[in-house]
Parts: C-alpha cells; sequence; structure tokens
C-alpha cells in the first residue's frame, strides 16, 4: 500500500514532465540548427573574403569582416541560449529525481519500521542486531549537511530477516551514485565525491577537506563535542592541492551564517548563530527564483469549454493550406505535434485547457505582422502567449486559436546608460533583464515571483504589478513607449525613449492592460531606476491584523524614502509553504507576519533608520519576534518564502484565486468573512499580499474543481468587494475567469466604451477572444 501511494504521488508529479522535455529539446535542436545555419555562412562569408580580398577597397573590406563578425556573435548568442536551456532542464530533472529519492527513503523507513514491529512479534527470533541508519544510505542530498544524534537513531532489526530487507538496508552511501555526476557540482571527502547521504564536518581549522561521508570515516552517528579526522595528513600526502577547497569555501560559509535576532525586550539587540540549515542537493540561495509548475493530484484538466460550457465563435478552422503558408514564412518554427503543443494549452495552476493544433514562433515583428495579417483575412482566432505564468486564464487558447508565441522574441535592442531606459523584445525573460541591467547597475522596475519563466511583453499586457510597485509605481508610468502589431497586421511603432512627449493621446496606454485583445505587443521602452547599493531585509511577526497596520504607518513614516516593499502573510499561509515545500520559517508563533525591504545607497544611512524603526515597534509591541537579513543569499531565502506561497497552494489541491484591491484598512476582513462564508466546504483560506498597495491575494483550496464550492464564493467576494468600492482585479487583470464579473468594478458606460475600442481595433474578434470583456451581444 506504501509503495503504491509512493509511486502514485511519484507518477503525478512527473505527469507533464515528458511535454516539458520534449519542448526544451525542440528549442535545443532549433538553436542548434539556427547555429549550424550561422557557421555555414559564416564559411561562405569566409571563403568570399579569401578569394576577393585582393580586389577589396578598405571599406569593403572592413564590411565585410563586420559581417563575419555579426555573424560569429550571432552563432555565439545561440550557444549561449542552448546552455542555459540545457541548465534549465538538468534543474528540471533533477527536480523529480530529489522527489524521488525523498520518496524511495520514506518508504525505506516505513519497510524498516514494519520489519521491527514484526521481529518483536516474532516469537522465534534468534537474536537481535544494530541496523545501519536509514539515512546512512539514502538522505538528501544537500551540501554541506550536519547531522546529530536524534537523526540517526539505533535501530534493531531481527538477524534472520528477509534477504529483499537485507539488501535494502545495507546500502553503502557511495551506491546511491549511480548517475552521471554533473561536473560543477562540488566534490568532497576522502573519496572526492559529491555530497549525498549523511556528512561530518571537521573541526580542525587546518583540514584542507571541510566534509566527509559517514561511510568513509567509519561513522554511524554524529560523535558528541569536537570531531577531528586522524587522516589528516594521509589526505595531504595523496591531495597536494588544495585551491579547489578554498574556493568552495563560500559554499560552507552559507551553513555556518549569522542573522541578527532580536528578543521581546525593548531594544536588547543580539547577534545569534543559528544552526546550520538543511539545502536540498542542487538548490542554493541564490538560485533563480521563478515558477515551478506543480502537478496537482486531482484529475486531468478539462476542456475550459466543457467546464465553462462556452460556445465556439464562428471562426476558421486550420487547414493544411494554412500550416504550408505558416512553414513558408517561418520554417522550423510551425509546431503541430499535439505532445508538443500540451504545455502551452495548458494554464501554470492547471486550471483551464485550450486545445489549440498550431503553435507558431516568430522571431521579429515583421513575422507577427505576416501573420496577423493572413489570420485577420481568413478569420482565424490567434492567442499571443508570452510565459504563460498568467493565473485568470488570459493566456492559453478556449477552443483552437493559434498560438502566437514570443518566446523566441528575446533580444535586447539597446540600453542607455545615461538615461537609464532599456529597450528590448516582449519576448524577453524579465530576470535574464534583471540580470543584464544589474551588470550595468541598474534593475528592472518590477519584480514578480514567476520572473524566471514570465515575458516583458506579458507583464505590459496584463499591466503585472509586483513586489517593487511601492517604491518605483506601475508600468504605465515606467513604460515609456512599444511596439504593437494589430490585429489586421499594421505596426504601430510607438517605440519612444523619452520621459516626456505631449503630443496627442497617449496610445500605448491602451495596449498596457488590454491582455493581447487589442493588439500583440512585440517591443517595449522601459525607465530602469539604479540597482541599490544597500538592501535590507526584515521580516517580523505580529500578533493581529491591527498591529500589521500600525506596523505599516509607523514603517512609512520612519523610513520614507528607502521603503521599497511591504508584504504581509497569515500563519496558514506559511503552514502550507512549510509543509509542502519545506521551507523553513525563521519567526514562528504569530497569526500574521509582514516583510520589510529598504534600499538605497548608503548603508549605515539606512540600517540607522531601520534599526530605529525597528526599536520602535518592539517597544510598542506591534511587533513580537523577528529577523533582519542584509546579505544577498539571506535575503533571497526570507523572499522565497513570500514569493513561493503560490506554488505551495498549488500542492494543496484545486486553487481559487482572487486579486483584490480594497482600501488597506478592511484588506483581511475578506478573508474572515470567506472563511465563514465557505465554513468546512474549503480546505484552506488564505489571504497575503503587498499591503504597501492596498492588494490582497485570497486563495481558497479544495481537494478538487467543484461547481458549489465556486457558486459558494462567487459572486460573493465580488460582491463585497464591490461594497468596499475596490476592484476585483488589482494585478493579474481579467482574462477569462473574471470578464464576466467586470461590471463590479467598471460602470456598465465604461464596459460599453471599452467593447467600442475592442470593435474599432479588431473588428473581427480575432485578437484573444474570449477574453477579457464580456460579449457585446
Amino acid at each position: 500500500m506504501a509503495t503504491a501511494m509512493y509511486l502514485e504521488h511519484y507518477l503525478d508529479s512527473i505527469e507533464n514532465l515528458p511535454c516539458e522535455l520534449q519542448r526544451n529539446f525542440q528549442l535545443m535542436r532549433e538553436l542548434d540548427q539556427r547555429t549550424e545555419d550561422k557557421k555555414a555562412e559564416i564559411d561562405s562569408l569566409a571563403a568570399e573574403y579569401i578569394e576577393s580580398v585582393k580586389n577589396m577597397l578598405p571599406e569593403e573590406r572592413v564590411e565585410h569582416l563586420k559581417k563575419i563578425q555579426s555573424a560569429y556573435s550571432k552563432c555565439k548568442e545561440y550557444s549561449d541560449d542552448k546552455v542555459q536551456l540545457a541548465m534549465q532542464t538538468y534543474e528540471m530533472v533533477d527536480k523529480h529525481i530529489r522527489r524521488l529519492d525523498a520518496d524511495l527513503a520514506r518508504f525505506e523507513a516505513d519497510l524498516k519500521d514494519k520489519l521491527e514491529v514484526s521481529d518483536f512479534e516474532n516469537p522465534g527470533a534468534r537474536g537481535l542486531k544494530k541496523g545501519r541508519s536509514q539515512k546512512d544510505k539514502r538522505g538528501s542530498r544537500g551540501r554541506g549537511r550536519r547531522t546529530s544524534e536524534e537523526d540517526t537513531p539505533k535501530k534493531k532489526k531481527l538477524k534472520g530477516g528477509s534477504e529483499f530487507a537485507d539488501t535494502i538496508l545495507s546500502v553503502h552511501p557511495s551506491d546511491v551514485l549511480d548517475m552521471p555526476v554533473d561536473p560543477n557540482e562540488p566534490t568532497y571527502c576522502l573519496c572526492h565525491q559529491v555530497s549525498y547521504g549523511e556528512m561530518i564536518g571537521c573541526d580542525n581549522p587546518d583540514c584542507p577537506i571541510e566534509w566527509f561521508h559517514f561511510a568513509c570515516v567509519d561513522l554511524t552517528t554524529k560523535p558528541k563535542g569536537k570531531w577531528v579526522t586522524m587522516v589528516i595528513s594521509s589526505v595531504v600526502h595523496h591531495h597536494s592541492v588544495w585551491g579547489h577547497w578554498t574556493q568552495l569555501r563560500w559554499l560552507m560559509n552559507f551553513h555556518r551564517r549569522t542573522m541578527v535576532q532580536w528578543s521581546t525586550a525593548p531594544a536588547q539587540w543580539t547577534l545569534k548563530q543559528k544552526e546550520p540549515v538543511l539545502m536540498p542537493w542542487g538548490a542554493s540561495p541564490q538560485s533563480r527564483r521563478a515558477l515551478h509548475p506543480a502537478s496537482p493530484s486531482f484529475q486531468e484538466v478539462m476542456l475550459t469549454s466543457e467546464r465553462y460550457n462556452v460556445q465556439r465563435l464562428p471562426f476558421s478552422h486550420v487547414s493544411n493550406d494554412d500550416i504550408a503558408f505558416f512553414e513558408c514564412l517561418m520554417p522550423g518554427r510551425v509546431i503541430t505535434n499535439p505532445e508538443e503543443l500540451k504545455p502551452f494549452n495548458v494554464d501554470w495552476l492547471k486550471s483551464v485547457q485550450g486545445c489549440s493544433k498550431l503553435l507558431l514562433k516568430p522571431q521579429t515583428a515583421a513575422e507577427v505582422s505576416q501573420v496577423l495579417r493572413y489570420c485577420h483575412e481568413r478569420n482565424l482566432a490567434v492567442n499571443p502567449q508570452g510565459g504563460n505564468t498568467g493565473l485568470v486564464g488570459g493566456s492559453v487558447p478556449v477552443f483552437d486559436e493559434i498560438i502566437l508565441s514570443t518566446v523566441l522574441m528575446s533580444q535586447i535592442i539597446s540600453f542607455d546608460k545615461v538615461s537609464g531606459i532599456l529597450v528590448c523584445q516582449a519576448g524577453c525573460i524579465l530576470e535574464n533583464l534583471n540580470q543584464y541591467l544589474e551588470e550595468k547597475g541598474f534593475i528592472m522596475p518590477l519584480d514578480l515571483g514567476a520572473k524566471g519563466s514570465c515575458h516583458i511583453g506579458g507583464n505590459v499586457a496584463t499591466n503585472a504589478g509586483g513586489l517593487r510597485l511601492l517604491r518605483y509605481g506601475s508600468l504605465r508610468g515606467t513604460v515609456l513607449g512599444l511596439e504593437v502589431v494589430l490585429a489586421d497586421g499594421s505596426v504601430l511603432d510607438c517605440l519612444a525613449s523619452l520621459r516626456k512627449d505631449n503630443t496627442g493621446y497617449d496610445l500605448k496606454q491602451l495596449f498596457i492592460g488590454s491582455e493581447g485583445t487589442l493588439g500583440v505587443i512585440t517591443a517595449v521602452s522601459i525607465l530602469c531606476p539604479q540597482k541599490p547599493k544597500a538592501v535590507n531585509l526584515a521580516f517580523l511577526g505580529c500578533q493581529s491584523f491591527t498591529q500589521v497596520l500600525k506596523t505599516f504607518t509607523t514603517c512609512r513614516a520612519m523610513l520614507g524614502e528607502i521603503l521599497s516593499a511591504y508584504e504581509f502573510m497569515d500563519d496558514k499561509c506559511m503552514e502550507l509553504v512549510k509543509r509542502h515545500l519545506k521551507l523553513s520559517n525563521p519567526v514562528t508563533g504569530s497569526p500574521f507576519y509582514v516583510l520589510i525591504e529598504t534600499s538605497g545607497s548608503n548603508s549605515t544611512h539606512d540600517e540607522e533608520k531601520l534599526n530605529n524603526f525597528l526599536e520602535k515597534v518592539m517597544i510598542s509591541g506591534l511587533v513580537t519576534d523577528g529577523t533582519v537579513a542584509t546579505d544577498e543569499k539571506k535575503i533571497k531565502m526570507l523572499w522565497s518564502l513570500r514569493e513561493r506561497i503560490t506554488e505551495a497552494l498549488t500542492h494543496d489541491g484545486y486553487v481559487y484565486k482572487y486579486d483584490i484591491s480594497l482600501p488597506v484598512g478592511k484588506l483581511y476582513d475578506l478573508v474572515t468573512d470567506t472563511r465563514a462564508q465557505l465554513g468546512q466546504c474549503a480546505k484552506n483560506v488564505v489571504g497575503y499580499g503587498h499591503l504597501g498597495d492596498g492588494n490582497l491575494h485570497l486563495n481558497i483550496t479544495a481537494e478538487s474543481y467543484s461547481h458549489s464550492l465556486l457558486d459558494a464564493i462567487e459572486p460573493f467576494v465580488y460582491e463585497w468587494t464591490a461594497r468596499c468600492n475596490g476592484s476585483i482585479s488589482a494585478e493579474h487583470g481579467l482574462g477569462f475567469k473574471k470578464k464576466c464579473f467586470i461590471q463590479y468594478s467598471k460602470p456598465k458606460e465604461a464596459v460599453f466604451l471599452m467593447q467600442r475600442f475592442k470593435a474599432m481595433l479588431d473588428p473581427k474578434g480575432i485578437l484573444n477572444p474570449y477574453k477579457t470583456l464580456p460579449s457585446s451581444s
């Protein structure tokens, strides 16, 4: 029974892995092909240059060499993209391997416990002996993992036990290395292998090796007190070059980190040495933050059209002639394979699913223009798609709309270091842009939990808010210009790089937040702030939401210009993050938690202001516990507690998500009233969000989708929001799921005017149909 349960959970988790791998491998093949084409172009240009160089003018030589250099740069760029894609694929597969390791370890532990029970019950037992600890054989593959005596309890096993059990329970730790070792993974110990199982650190500061596998030094449990290896001399003799270990000390220093903590007594600040944190193999605090697709344990995703009883509009169906046209337009970038199409047809939450039979991957605005011109003439519906991280069903088709993906439109066009203005294509991943800018001393003005997957074009199309809105404002203020392809294929070039332009109507605002229904955004011009030189993060516990509000008022008054984020979450959020993602909360026992970030140019000045604020809220009793981080790795760890709540919720079952704007004082009242409304019908009702922006993320989980539960939630949540003069969508957009509830936030005159704009710019309604606006009929 246990085996079946573990296997069922594991199979659920890898349900979509083949599709994701196939998609990544297809992209790598495309990059390979483009690389080969560029290499052939370089060979041709070089042969042409050698043949005619004697007859060329100096200017012609320079021009020809520039062409070769340009082709080489493009070839190198494709190769770099392939390496990045390969790394992402490796991380995706490794995540599933780690989960399988953990499930196998739990299965072995259960099996061993059952064997022990049967030993004590067996009257014919011939004697007892000590068995090897479970964690000696298959533990977490965490780097630098320390253990305690409690981690390795002494177990007993029947001498005459089954051969199968003996086989499992006598595996040497090194036997788990039954797969190729990543050459980038640090190695440890006498055996010079990667970390696995239980490891112990040597307390001799002169020891050239920091960590040893238990089995390699004949240990089964961690000895009391300090431990020093007895084989240092032989180690030094056999390993004379230790520079490699010096380079790796930064990995170990993370496990010895210190974090500022304070007691509840007023102004008693102490520096407390924290216990080592056990990190899963391959994970690190500095790893990319991104959405991690979870495979819920509920049934296969129903087609959106069936679940919501939607009728298909009279668009044309894709024919073989249509596919032939697109193949001619963009050879190798037209996808019709059903398996490859699966991940593009389903949203990240696994809540809506379309049945598109065609995926197009243009690289330029000109190609997008030709696609839309053709689709407009043929009356073919089109679903623009970026990183597919939307939460309201706006990024996937409802029926068989053609998916127009911007995944290959990922070029940075220009960046002005003086003005801080970035111009790039719509398919650039937000985190990649941020990394590019950080090297130049700037950052993107928005930051999202989905930053490792979402595209900047999709961010603009949905007017995404995120974690930095409190400091830098919304995209309506930071986006300076757009390049947009309209439904008939005409290109609207408003890609301005000016902060001031007061000539006529500001047309770009029509497309910001339009969710791909008025045009396809192909390029963005955006104003980027300078990268802060000093960043601090405080994670605090409060005993009531009233204290959360008072802490915010005090925070805004005392931190002023350096305050960049103020997030809140309730204790149920933290329970889910701990249960499903195994993340450790450094501050426990509070009903509410707040995360405060400051960013500025002077660390001394900022820390002084933060310390004064923390001292005041502690003395006044607004905050009862907390921790502060100034190191980048620790900051990212604390941010993950907030950013990965969405991921934790997907592991809890089917999620009903609501993104609400409310007066700040009423923000959590909606959570309380929703719990009372649903009672035991819901599994969990949690609330978190951007308190500084008055933005609540209300999430309700259930074992599976239920019409009756949905009827109990909607329109209750929307009516409650409307009574408080709030908005039913603060930053996620309306998409497919909320379009019919727009009247709770906008008067009918406004909705009618929006429908007129839609009819003018897209008279046939081919752009992202069934989304954002209710039918005008």
